[in-house]
């Protein structure tokens, strides 16, 4: 390899310190200085290698954000619930990243987050306004609300899990709190109220480990903050006047 001659000004203080250091790697002071200006030049020129978030980082903002990045139901919705905890997302190539709003600064990737842009343009059946990339191919059909047939042995560990959240929960606050804690979320499912995972897989419907929702409405006097049904059914009852059968029944409701 051709070396050419450089000639640098540096302080004698910040000379004498380098020949330390050298000295102490068994190198010369020429040989540092070409090792550490090729490191920071290669670190300006290929971003790509130093591009993934801090893991701590990641965690912290996974904790944050989870929530409301499962529960988002369109990408302006999840905008609007990311900015009120100081971030934005933008589309990075065939992805996207988090940044700050404050300065432009990029965080993470989605995918770091766990929710890659491909999967949020299937849950939102759409692509991210002025994303170059678009839908990535997907193509969106109107289709029945999802299903899933849990086994028998499925059906009762689930139960056997979530029973006493939901029988200890005193109002919808309370229960979605505590179903995150376990990596749940709940979504309207037609008239209903469906488990998802914080992931975004569909898991089940309410009805299906045992609480109706229109049980949990009438258990709490509410309807879910953000479900489209459930306020009739409130109308000549009073909170907590549940049939037995409305609490246990297990089924699938829509």
């Amino acid at each position: 390899m051709t070396l050419e001659t450089v000639t640098l000004k540096i302080s004698p203080e910040l000379l004498s310190n380098a020949g330390r250091v050298a000295s102490a790697q068994d190198v010369t002071v020429g040989h540092l200085v070409r090792v550490l200006l090729a490191k920071e030049v290669d670190r300006r020129l290929n971003p790509k290698t130093a591009n993934r978030a801090d893991e701590g980082l990641v965690a912290a903002l996974q904790a944050l954000l989870a929530r409301d990045m499962a529960e988002a139901e369109g990408w302006d919705d999840l905008a609007l619930r990311l900015r009120r905890h100081g971030y934005e997302l933008r589309p990075a190539g065939g992805g996207i990243a988090l940044h700050k709003t404050s300065c432009g600064t990029r965080v993470c990737k989605g995918s770091e987050l766990g929710f890659a842009y491909r999967t949020l343009v299937r849950r939102f059946a759409a692509a991210m306004p002025g994303h170059p990339h678009g839908t990535l191919g997907e193509a969106f059909v109107e289709s029945p609300l999802e299903t899933k047939s849990l086994t028998s042995t499925e059906k009762g560990r689930l139960q056997r899990a979530l029973e006493p959240v939901f029988k200890l929960a005193e109002d919808w606050d309370v229960l979605t709190a505590r179903m995150q804690r376990r990596g749940y979320v709940f979504r309207p499912h037609g008239s209903g109220l469906a488990i998802y995972t914080i992931g975004g897989a569909f898991v089940c419907n309410t009805a299906t480990v045992g609480y109706r929702y229109r049980a949990l409405v009438k258990k709490f006097g509410a309807p879910m903050p953000g479900h489209p049904h459930g306020q009739d059914w409130l109308a000549g009852r009073r909170q907590g006047d549940l049939l037995e059968d409305e609490i246990n029944v297990i089924d699938d409701e829509g």
